[in-house]
């Protein structure tokens, strides 16, 4: 089996629910492995579901089942369309029958689910694909695993006999060819040359912003001028660079008071489908958002608004992808889901470089033996790994999150400090005090780890205690 056939045990574990055999005597489902049920499957969909919500995800329920059923009229050899369902809580501390009402979600339907069991690969399902609380969502997967679409379930309701299935969503030079972008209030003082019409194909081949935003929207507000300082900030050393508003706002009145103040290009309001379409081709989950694509259109970050608050001054604009990275607050959440080789430092220029100097080459061998492409969208991140056990590389500096992730943990205030942190696994090991951190000997140490040849500590162990 080739690595790409892999990828439905890595994203769903390796065994499904079969939802319609469920025992009235036990209320078990039975239990098919996760290949057996989705290599001859065309299109994959992923349904989020709310067990607490149930009205909302009835609704949809019924709909997607209606559209299920008509693609698979025919007993072809490949199916057209299979679903594994992920039943999820929304504000879950209100809720206590989890286990009965993840079942009472299930009974009956015609496709898969994914276990009660695995409230794990749940989490890390949901956070892939950015699912938002509450909102029902579909995200459809073609044959290798690669991501069609994020948010497919408002194509359902437009489209409910699926005439356009799977509704693979147009470019975004596509979405705009027709539209005449229309000019922030103080564009023009930004731009002093340029033509009265300005459409999508005009804009310089650079990096290119799309920013999802509305003036209801408190945060909203708040980061509009700050965005603002850092898009002429940017654009005095990149002068291609241009964002495009998408708007949110629920009125016209409130949309052009909003608009007065930008200095890039907006989509008008009177362009209603194509503001929809832009947010369903990029899988907008909330506001404000601020994404950047690459000069071939391709996305460099979902979340620059993370990266232009820890990067004010755009040092590292545009923000691509690294194999190393600076522990920051979402950085530390990921390692809830992946594991970690974390090099803690002093903060001065000289440790930073160090840091960098000696996790590099072992990152980037890391990422090159698995197959891991930076510059795939962030939902298809790992669909072409070998396996599933990532590895993030980060510099702990001297800050509260390096801080609070020593007291969890319970590690020595003490620096350089080379630590393998397996939180999915609940566990930890630390370079050996003594040898001195290099690029041989912190490769080295990234090999044990990943072959479980260190010395683990469990994470309600103090290093300390463990040593004395």
């Amino acid at each position: 089996m080739d690595h790409k056939s892999q990828w439905h045990e890595r994203l769903f574990g390796q065994q499904l629910l079969k939802c319609d055999t469920n025992s009235p005597k036990s209320g078990d489902f039975l239990c098919v492995a996760t290949p057996e049920v989705l290599q001859n499957v065309q299109i994959t969909g992923v349904y989020f579901s709310f067990a607490n919500i149930s009205q909302q995800s009835d609704e949809f329920t019924k709909k997607l089942k209606v559209l299920y059923e008509r693609l698979n009229q025919e007993n072809c050899e490949v199916k057209k369309f299979e679903v594994v369902q992920v039943v999820l809580w929304a504000n879950n501390d209100v809720f206590s029958d989890f286990e009965n009402s993840h079942r009472d979600s299930l009974v009956g339907l015609p496709w898969f689910a994914v276990p009660f069991s695995e409230i794990d690969l749940k989490t890390r399902l949901s956070r892939r694909y950015r699912i938002k609380s509450g909102v029902p969502t579909l995200v459809l997967l073609d044959r290798d695993g690669g991501t069609i679409s994020v948010s497919a379930q408002d194509r359902l309701l437009e489209d409910p006999l699926g005439s356009s299935f799977p509704w693979r969503p147009r470019p975004v030079d596509q979405v705009l060819k027709d539209v005449v972008l229309q000019k922030g209030g103080t564009f023009s003082k930004e731009h002093p040359c340029t033509k009265p019409e300005f459409r999508y194909s005009d804009l310089p081949d650079a990096v290119r912003g799309f920013y999802f935003s509305a003036n209801w929207c408190p945060p909203c507000r708040a980061f509009t001028p700050q965005l603002a300082e850092v898009y002429r900030l940017i654009r005095k050393k990149e002068p291609g660079f241009e964002i495009v508003f998408v708007s949110s706002d629920r009125s016209a009145e409130s949309f052009e008071a909003y608009v007065e103040g930008m200095p890039w290009l907006v989509v008008p309001w009177q362009q209603a489908g194509v503001r929809a379409e832009l947010a369903q081709l990029y899988g907008i989950r909330g506001i404000p958002t601020l994404l950047l694509l690459d000069r071939n259109g391709h996305i460099i970050t979902m979340d620059a608004r993370t990266e232009l608050a820890e990067d004010p001054m755009a040092q590292n604009f545009p923000w691509k992808p690294r194999a190393v990275n600076i522990l920051t607050e979402r950085f530390a959440n990921k390692l809830h889901d992946y594991p970690a080789i974390v090099l803690f430092v002093d903060g001065e220029e000289t440790e930073l470089q160090f840091a960098e100097s000696v996790l590099s080459p072992a990152a980037d061998s890391y990422y090159k033996k698995h197959n891991i492409n930076f510059n795939s969208a962030p939902e298809d991140f790992f669909s072409n790994c070998e396996d599933d056990h990532y590895l993030q590389f980060l510099i702990g500096l001297d800050s509260e999150t390096s801080d609070i992730l020593r007291d969890l943990i319970g590690l020595d205030d003490v620096v350089p400090l080379l630590v393998g942190i397996d939180i999915p696994n609940r566990r930890f090991a630390v370079m050996e005090y003594g040898v001195e951190i290099t690029v041989d000997s912190v490769s080295d140490f990234v090999e044990r780890f990943q072959k479980g040849e260190v010395k683990f500590i469990e994470l309600n162990e103090r290093v300390g205690e463990e040593q004395s």
